[in-house]
């Protein structure tokens, strides 16, 4: 009996390991991502766990009690092996070609059919290891919900904190620092589609300096931030479960604590500036807590790869990723379409969120560095531009047309500011549209595979600087590195200082 037990709870932990690896892997991505806690989440997944192993449990005791059961047994160790390696496929920390794919998938069926038909007694002795393997995960089962358990206990640093900030005169320098996440330069400037206009993006041009030919620093936002903000290449990053943050540089391979007072925010506060923080993504108040003056973060998205989400209740969360699953083996259609608008809901959440943010803060903040994050037009897509809604279903082009609408509402509330004349303004993407990464997963658009001709991917993300007082457009074609900004914000906070120094604004 406990040995069936085992062996329906091991296969259950290798079944669904693609769902909960993101709350159980050391580097705590989940953790880095999300402001609430992961009870609700790992709660389903535990939840999961236990209804597999039942099912399974019951399953194959049913078909004990069959005559034909040793043939079934024989079918089954073909073919669960074959499955549990196409389930796990996303787990592999590396891509593996379609071709070696299908050559394992084959591979197996093939050597166990041989065996038993050419050395039974080998094949016996095999389906009797394979039977002892499957009690032997109960181990890594066991490892996995003492983990899931561990996460039911997290509590996250501050999603937010705010001090009063004092009017300032319209001559003190502002700094206003946008990055819109995944902001390409090709489809923004250099090969616009025809069926898409972006006003406001062209009006910030032709008062700003635009560079043509950005190196990007990381290919993703977690390495990407903390690269800006220490002026040196982040390589790795981990947030643990006591909410500390770690990470790997190119000159300091070991893991360290970030260090917030060497960050660019943590030199403004040196330098007695204050800073106001919109952020997604990372997790920006526990981290820069002390440093900012102000902060709010957040992020509603589906979990990467649960499919869950904190704003599901409970039996949603258990009840989704079990139905997507199911709709993989048996109609892979429906679950590609379930899962795309699964994910885009989340994200359709941490837009509106972030997006009133934005503009909340740009509207009443007295900071003199404000620095907003924004998750657009970071896929999944979530708008229509033909209706001007948000929605399941759109493309990048969509995503972009609504990044301009809001770009376009920022830019009115700061030229209405007197304070405009004394800012300088940074809109950037952190990296660019990353057409090799999103082509093969679900909300993938025809039209996403029309502008990117079939996903080819360009790296340049979009920079733009306007400095106070600007009126013309100026353009650098020569290649640059995006660590370009940090070097800008950082003569910014000097400059800002060295004027602050000689002017008495209080």
């Amino acid at each position: 009996m406990m040995k069936r037990i085992a062996q329906a709870w091991g296969f259950a932990a290798i079944l669904l390991l693609p769902n909960y690896i993101d709350l159980t892997s050391s580097a705590g991505d989940a953790r880095m991502r999300f402001p609430s806690p992961l009870t609700k989440i790992a709660l389903a997944h535990l939840a999961d766990l236990v209804i597999v192993a039942v099912i399974f449990a019951g399953l194959t005791a049913c078909l004990r009690r069959l005559p034909v059961w040793p043939k079934i047994r024989w079918t089954l160790m073909a073919l669960l092996p074959v499955a549990l390696f196409l389930r796990n496929l996303n787990v592999f920390p590396f891509d593996i070609p379609n071709s070696v794919i299908i050559t394992l998938s084959l591979l197996w069926p093939a050597i166990l059919i041989l065996l038993i038909l050419k050395t039974p007694r080998i094949a016996l002795l095999l389906r009797n290891s394979g039977s002892s393997l499957l009690t032997g995960f109960a181990i890594f089962a066991l490892v996995v919900t003492w983990q899931l358990v561990q996460v039911t206990l997290w509590r996250p640093g501050p999603q937010s904190y705010a001090a009063a900030i004092p009017a300032q005169p319209p001559s003190k320098p502002r700094l206003v620092w946008i990055i819109f996440d995944e902001l390409a330069y090709k489809p923004v400037f250099e090969m616009r589609d025809p069926s898409l206009s972006l006003p406001n993006f062209d009006r910030l041009r032709n008062e700003s300096t635009l560079f043509t030919d950005m190196t990007p620093i990381a290919y993703r936002t977690t390495r990407v931030i903390p690269s800006l903000q220490l002026g040196r290449a982040v390589t790795d990053v981990e947030y643990t479960a006591d909410n500390r943050y770690l990470v790997q540089t190119e000159n300091n391979p070991q893991w360290h604590a970030f260090d917030a007072n060497a960050s660019l925010f943590g030199m403004a506060e040196q330098h007695g500036l204050t800073t106001s923080i919109v952020g997604w993504y990372i997790a920006y108040c526990p981290v820069f807590a002390g440093t900012a003056t102000d902060c709010y973060w957040s992020n509603n998205d589906a979990q990467d790869r649960g499919p869950t989400m904190l704003s599901a209740s409970l039996a949603e969360n258990a009840w989704i990723p079990l139905r997507i699953m199911a709709e993989q083996a048996v109609w892979p259609g429906r679950a590609w379409a379930d899962q795309a608008e699964w994910n885009a809901e989340g994200h359709i959440a941490s837009v509106q969120d972030l997006s009133q943010r934005a503009l909340d803060t740009i509207s009443t903040s007295q900071a003199d560095v404000i620095y907003l994050h924004l998750p657009t037009p970071h896929p999944p897509a979530f708008w229509d531009r033909r209706s001007k809604k948000f929605a399941v279903g759109g493309s990048y082009l969509d995503s972009l047309d609504y990044s301009d609408r809001l770009l376009g509402k920022i830019l009115d509330l700061l030229e209405a500011q007197p304070r405009w004349a004394a800012t300088t303004l940074i809109v950037q993407g952190d990296h660019s549209w990353r057409t090799q990464m999103w082509r093969p997963l679900p909300g993938w658009s025809a039209e996403d595979e029309r502008i990117s001709q079939g996903g080819q991917w360009d790296s340049r993300p979009v920079l733009l600087i306007h400095s106070a007082g600007q009126k013309s457009a100026a353009t650098i074609t020569k290649t640059t590195s995006v660590m370009h900004v940090h070097d800008a914000v950082a003569n910014f906070v000097r400059l800002a200082a060295t004027v602050a120094d000689r002017t008495d604004f209080h």
